[in-house]
């Protein structure tokens, strides 16, 4: 595990410290900033919601080969996904935890997580340049 995915785990595990669930507030942050997303999402049940974030956790710590994020990028792909969304919904998680950190969240944590985020869509930017 990389340095960046290291901080990553310990906001996830300060979180889960204090028992919230983020999804509604990640979603709601997501739909606010990126109404078009609605389109894409909207249809999507709680559970469906659940399991969406768990992949991007996982996308996020870097828990994930590049096959995986090929197969998903693809697939998503095929319901409108594009870049900018990749972005807003993983700058809605960034933000939600912060917010919910917010005594302990410093400017490591900022890069770390704009890391993580640069990491995710340049790869899947380069995936989409090769198909």
């Amino acid at each position: 595990m990389n340095k960046d995915s290291q901080i990553l785990s310990r906001c996830f595990e300060q979180l889960a410290d204090t028992d919230t669930d983020i999804a509604p507030a990640v979603y709601a942050r997501f739909t606010t900033a990126m109404p078009e997303a609605l389109q894409h999402i909207g249809y999507l049940d709680e559970r469906m919601k659940g399991r969406m974030l768990d992949q991007v956790y996982q996308l996020l710590l870097g828990e994930t080969d590049d096959t995986y994020l090929a197969f998903e990028a693809e697939m998503h792909k095929g319901y409108g996904a594009n870049t900018a969304l990749y972005r807003g919904l993983l700058s809605a998680v960034r933000d939600t935890v912060k917010d919910a950190l917010a005594a302990s969240w410093s400017a490591q944590e900022d890069a770390a997580w704009d890391a993580s985020i640069n990491r995710i869509v340049g790869d899947i930017e380069r995936l989409d340049a090769t198909h």
